[in-house]
């Protein structure tokens, strides 16, 4: 047996998918091969396989720097995906990695540039155990990270009452939408209590339900605050003490809710409750919200350093966009994070 043959037929039966584009004398990229599990995966999706292809190789043309690139967290075929381009002549090969669930998160980490933690990610599947989390909290509590993975959360981390705390989780797994503030006390490293402002929201993937609690320590200024004291009797609190600009878009690019940080960023007015992505002068001129929309459907998040002048000054912005959708268009919504850089 030939080597070329030896290699077809290891590549024809990867368990990963692959597939083959050659371009035309038109320039055009034309579908050459796909290996045995890629043409199953077509087979069973006829009728998202050419639109799956051009968006594919559209993101490609317009994002790759590089004859390799690789897009990654692409949510397709009910299975999340890296999908990694190698270009070479006039061919492209397409590369599907899959993301075991247990990875699904990983892009979720709040970390700025200098590497300090501005926030704590906890993911939670349906019994309320923790499926992954970011070093953040690990470093919070005091533990590895695998020795988080599989702890039950409130059993472990939030000291209350258990029944209480089990009948807020139930009430957000009931809901198709879920996006809430809730403050709780968090058990750290050797006992230390801390007071932590959580945003906790819920998604569905591979018919799974997480729920994603990002948090904020405002341990000192609930400390310092005797007012803010007394509005703890309920385990409800808002969005206002989240320690990063932040907003709850929806799929049509309207903001529903924008804590005090982030209206402040941008001159938002408080009478403004509902605002528009691209009514943002730095958002609508740097990012676009059809832009954004059309890029981030691959890939579920982007990030965008935007330069700009205040009173004369120049200035960076960092901002964060996360996609979180289920399967009913109206489960979908974005998370947006800005914060000033140096």
């Amino acid at each position: 047996m030939q080597s070329s043959e030896l290699l077809f037929g290891v590549v024809d039966s990867l368990s990963e998918p692959v597939l083959l584009f050659e371009k035309s004398e038109g320039g055009a990229w034309l579908n050459s091969y796909n290996n045995q599990l890629m043409q199953k995966l077509f087979d069973a999706n006829l009728d998202t396989k050419n639109g799956l292809l051009q968006q594919l190789l559209k993101h490609y043309d317009e994002e790759a720097g590089s004859n390799n690139y690789t897009l990654h967290d692409v949510e397709i075929f009910d299975t999340i995906y890296n999908i990694h381009f190698s270009k070479n002549n006039k061919h492209l090969l397409v590369l599907f990695m899959e993301i075991k669930p247990e990875e699904f998160f990983k892009n979720i980490s709040f970390h700025d540039l200098s590497g300090v933690c501005n926030a704590i990610v906890v993911v939670l599947d349906s019994t309320g155990h923790i499926i992954d989390t970011n070093e953040c909290f690990a470093d919070f509590v005091g533990l590895e990270k695998e020795n988080i993975i599989g702890k039950g959360f409130f059993e472990t981390f939030i000291p209350g009452n258990i029944e209480t705390l089990n009948r807020y989780f139930a009430g957000i797994l009931q809901k198709d939408i879920y996006h809430q503030q809730f403050v709780t006390p968090m058990k750290g490293l050797e006992d230390k209590s801390y007071i932590i402002n959580w945003q906790v929201s819920k998604i569905v993937k591979h018919e799974q339900t997480y729920i994603i609690a990002v948090g904020g320590d405002i341990t000192r200024f609930i400390e310092e605050n005797s007012e803010l004291k007394k509005q703890l009797t309920s385990i409800k609190v808002g969005f206002e003490y989240f320690p990063l600009a932040i907003g709850y878009m929806d799929a049509k690019g309207m903001f529903t809710k924008m804590n005090p940080r982030f209206m402040k960023m941008f001159n938002i007015a408080l009478s403004n409750e509902k605002i528009a992505f691209d009514k943002i002068a730095l958002f609508r001129k740097h990012i676009g919200f059809e832009k954004m929309n059309e890029h981030i459907k691959l890939i579920k998040e982007m990030s965008y350093k935007i330069d700009f002048l205040s009173d004369g000054k120049p200035m960076k912005l960092k901002v964060d966009i996360r996609l979180l959708s289920g399967k009913k268009e109206s489960s979908k919504f974005y998370i947006v994070v800005a914060q000033k850089i140096t």
